[in-house]
C-alpha cells in the first residue's frame, strides 16, 4: 500500500450530520451554498436577502454580533457506539496545546467535554483526568 501523504487534506464533519464529510479548502463555498439550497440533506432554505443578517448579542457586559456560520458551542466528543478514550484524550490535549500557544475561546461560546457513553467517563475519572 501507498500513501502520497500530500493527497491527504484535513476534513470537518457536518453540517447538520457529524457523519457528512467536507474537505477543509472546500467548506467555506460548501457552507454558503448550503444556506440557501433546499431544506434537506445540506441545505438550510434560506431566502438570499437573509445570507448576511447578523444579529448583536450582549454577554458579561459585552456586545458580540453573531452571523451565519458563527460559533457558538465546541465540543470534544465521541460516539456512543465506538467511545475511545485515547481519542478523546488526544482530542484534550490538542486543545490545551492550543490555548497554551494562544488560542482564545470568545466568552460566550460553550466549550465541552462530553464522552459518548458512560464508560469513557468511567475511564477519565479513574484516570483522574
Amino acid at each position: 500500500m501507498h500513501l502520497d501523504l500530500a493527497s491527504v487534506e484535513p476534513s470537518l464533519s457536518g453540517p447538520k450530520r457529524p457523519h457528512d464529510r467536507v474537505d477543509m479548502s472546500a467548506l467555506p463555498s460548501d457552507f454558503q451554498k448550503g444556506l440557501t439550497a433546499k431544506v434537506g440533506f445540506k441545505g438550510f432554505g434560506l431566502d438570499k436577502k437573509d445570507v448576511d443578517k447578523s444579529v448583536k448579542i450582549e454577554f458579561e457586559g459585552k456586545e458580540y454580533e453573531l452571523n451565519h456560520g458563527s460559533v457558538v458551542i465546541s465540543a470534544i466528543t465521541s460516539c456512543t457506539n465506538t467511545s475511545n478514550p485515547d481519542v478523546m484524550l488526544a482530542a484534550g490535549m490538542v486543545a490545551k496545546n492550543a490555548v497554551e500557544k494562544g488560542l482564545r475561546v470568545l466568552p460566550y461560546i460553550k466549550t465541552t467535554l462530553s464522552p459518548g457513553s458512560g464508560v469513557v467517563k468511567t475511564y477519565f475519572e479513574r484516570a483522574d483526568v
